[in-house]
């Protein structure tokens, strides 16, 4: 197997550009915050999603140690409307494994939906739905084709698989 998920080589791959403004809905503590605030520098916003505090104190901790003032906090219960973040205020939004914890999955895709701009993209990276000896239990797992007939029945279009690990799939969609 290959080595263990990478968030910046992934983020790379997504298009992310100088000036965006980014939700990374479900951040913990930060994987993907720190390479997307790289990525978008001074002139974009990185805004860091978590139903729990601690974890969103370590993302600020963490990008404060960095020298990143472009991230931004709100705390909210991804199931239900998020409605701290205007609407069609992001260029993209960033979902990493935490699919597989989301009992409601269409409310949240249709908090990604209003989120994004017109031409916005969403990044989902989730568990491969494989036996391995870590991660979450496989019956908790999301399978790579449901997730995208979700996305596609909630009016979003593939745009491409990327590059990830021997143990995660990660797609880009485009609303």
């Amino acid at each position: 197997m290959s080595k263990f998920l990478n968030p910046s080589e992934v983020i790379a791959q997504s298009g992310l550009m100088q000036g965006d403004v980014v939700a990374d809905l479900g951040c913990g503590s930060g994987f993907y915050v720190l390479p997307a605030a790289q990525i978008i520098g001074p002139s974009g916003t990185v805004i860091a999603v978590d139903v729990m505090q601690d974890k969103l104190a370590a993302t600020v901790s963490i990008a404060n140690q960095f020298g990143y003032k472009n991230v931004k906090i709100v705390q909210a219960d991804l199931a239900k409307p998020l409605l701290d973040i205007p609407q069609g205020s992001c260029d993209m939004v960033i979902i990493g494994n935490i699919l597989h914890e989301i009992s409601n999955k269409d409310a949240l895709i249709k908090n990604v939906y209003r989120l994004l701009k017109s031409q916005g993209h969403v990044l989902i990276v989730e568990w491969k739905k494989m036996a391995i000896p870590f991660g979450p239990a496989m019956e908790k797992r999301v399978d790579q084709e449901k997730l995208e007939v979700l996305l596609m029945q909630a009016g979003f279009r593939k745009d491409k698989d990327l590059q990830t690990d021997g143990y995660h799939y990660a797609v880009l969609f485009e609303k």
